[in-house]
């Protein structure tokens, strides 16, 4: 008992740490796992085996697979492509990039999606004279909702698909299209009626005309330096498209997507070696994302070994015995937690959780048991949206926006997600009412 009292002030320690932003998430994690295999709470080897490699593999393979794209220059070609096919119109930008960045988030991640989308986008609206957060905003939201759709979209479906082998890539987008999908929608009407004095067509406005055509013309020439011969483009496609297959069969085949998304990074690699060098992409991977995911199964693998998860799985049981009523918790207490601090932590600690109360505990044989996955998928990306810290997308955009001259502040973002977390908030508990009484 007393053990786990420690272990769970160690880990809301690093919680406390993450939010403050004093120092970088990664680092704060490493220090909690330091600590707490130096303190004998956990030996050296059993915190190494509490590292779900399958989660690094699949995470680095994506990187490496996204960074070779990346390299090939593709992205920087759909995104001016985009840009130019909205002809400088406030609607057909908001529209464009939201649903692009929605659709983009669920098959890239939602973090490579706003790297590639939010420069773009503040160059365009600032270069015809359109206020630059409104859209960049937007992307982010859209950007964390879309990314709920698929297994590799959002960093707590990637641990979710990578540590529950009965849940496989289609059965993401199987159970999860419906929500994402009206709350895409309801998230583009709330954001284009509240902020309609922007995002309106402005055909009788010369000045602003003028100005879009400066800015697509410059991006015409931008997108003409850009030489991409058909094979390259159609051979990385290729490639990136047999991965989606090999998710997508990943029931039929039983192979890792972990295996999947590094034999894509690899085959990818060998095609292209002549046009890219291995060592300055290897330079751009997120090792401080891959050591955190690391560092972040030691803590959870220390509190499984000490009882702490247990004792929470519990304490769960004890509220209710009802499946629906656990549905919303996990589901509203994801969301809250995720909106407070960085939504992986959370999902890393509860699946643990989750895998007692479907298999040994209150809820095991339950046949709608499998749905507090999908609550805890939806409240976790879902409520990512809910303050600036919430989800990596959101950090990583704003930082961007940062470099660009848009400041974005905590405040400020606070009012303009509440309205699109509650709503996405309230879809999820609908669909998931409808699926438990189906």
């Amino acid at each position: 008992m007393s053990d786990a009292i420690v272990v769970l002030f160690v880990f809301v320690a690093i919680f406390a740490g993450i939010i403050s932003e004093k120092l970088d998430k990664t680092i704060i994690v490493l220090y909690g796992a330091l600590i707490l295999i130096l303190t004998g709470y956990v030996g050296f080897h059993e915190a190494v085996h509490a590292i779900d490699f399958d989660t690094i593999g699949l995470l680095m393979g994506m990187m490496l697979l996204v960074e070779c794209m990346k390299e090939l220059k593709i992205f920087d070609w759909v995104a001016l492509r985009l840009g130019i096919l909205t002809r400088g119109d406030p609607v057909l930008i908001f529209l464009v990039f939201s649903i692009a960045t929605a659709i983009s988030s669920a098959f890239l991640d939602n973090v490579t999606t706003v790297l590639i989308v939010i420069p773009l986008l503040i160059a365009l609206t600032q270069g015809i004279g359109l206020p630059p957060k409104l859209f960049v905003l937007s992307a982010i939201f859209l950007s964390n909702i879309g990314g709920t759709a698929t297994l590799i979209g959002d960093p707590p479906n990637i641990l979710i698909g990578s540590q529950v082998s009965s849940i496989n890539f289609f059965d993401f987008i199987q159970y999860l299209i419906i929500p994402v999908t009206i709350s895409t929608v309801l998230a583009l009407l709330i954001i284009k009626i509240t902020k309609r004095t922007v995002i309106q067509s402005r055909d009788s406005n010369f000045s602003l005309l003028f100005m879009s055509n400066l800015m697509l013309e410059q991006m015409k020439r931008q997108l003409a330096l850009i030489h991409i011969p058909q094979e390259v483009l159609w051979k990385a496609l290729g490639v990136f498209l047999l991965v989606l297959l090999g998710f997508f069969t990943h029931a039929i085949t039983h192979v890792e997507p972990a295996i999947i998304a590094m034999t894509g990074a690899v085959v990818m690699l060998g095609t292209f070696h002549k046009r890219i060098d291995l060592h300055h992409l290897i330079a751009h991977i997120e090792w401080p994302t891959l050591l955190f995911f690391a560092g972040l199964f030691m803590i959870v693998g220390c509190m499984e070994h000490v009882g702490l998860l247990h004792m929470i799985a519990d304490l769960l049981v004890s509220l209710t015995d009802d499946l629906w009523v656990m549905l919303m918790i996990v589901l509203f207490s994801a969301a809250i937690l995720s909106a407070l601090v960085d939504n992986i932590p959370f999902v890393a600690v509860m699946i643990p959780i989750l895998k007692q109360l479907t298999s040994a505990g209150a809820f095991a044989g339950h046949p709608k048991a499998y749905l507090l996955w999908w609550a805890l998928s939806l409240g976790a990306c879902f409520g990512g949206n809910g303050s600036m810290i919430g989800a990596s997308a959101n950090v990583i955009g704003c930082a961007i926006a940062r470099s660009k001259g848009v400041e974005i502040g905590f405040k400020e973002f606070l009012i303009q997600a509440l309205p699109v977390t509650v709503m996405s908030i309230i879809v999820s508990a609908i669909y998931l009412t409808v699926l438990y009484h189906w």
